[in-house]
């Protein structure tokens, strides 16, 4: 099963658990430090593509969490957006879950900035020598 497939699945799952009804589109992309966000006019969830590889848990919770952005219409993570969350996955699950998201994507940004050019590191190859 590809990663579209059972994101697909989980979104469907999830939809149904919460009493969404309305049409929620998932658009994967890659983003620095981003795990994931929700556009609440247009119903979208994007992920990012990155986090992917941390495994089913990872997925289930970055589509439940923008989901619930979705059904309460929030940007917020208020005490009904936990209680909602936790009804779900466990509080020290979903701290797992964020530590494991988190440390990817500082692993992702160490990596992109030590690949960067600095300034200053730069020979000039047009000076005549």
């Amino acid at each position: 099963m590809s990663y579209i497939d059972k994101i697909n699945e989980i979104l469907e799952e999830y939809k149904r658990s919460l009493g969404i009804n309305h049409d929620v589109k998932i658009k994967l992309r890659r983003y620095k430090m981003k795990s994931a966000f929700v556009n609440l006019k247009t119903g979208t969830i994007f992920i990012n593509e990155l986090l992917l590889d941390l495994g089913e848990e990872v997925i289930r919770y970055l589509v439940l969490h923008e989901l619930i952005h979705l059904k309460l219409n929030s940007k917020y993570h208020d005490s009904e957006f936990n209680k909602i969350l936790y009804s779900h996955i466990p509080p020290e699950k979903v701290s797992k879950l964020r530590e494991l998201i988190t440390s990817k994507l500082l692993s992702v940004l160490h990596t992109t900035n030590k690949n960067r050019v600095q300034p200053g590191n730069i020979e000039d190859r047009t000076k005549d020598t």
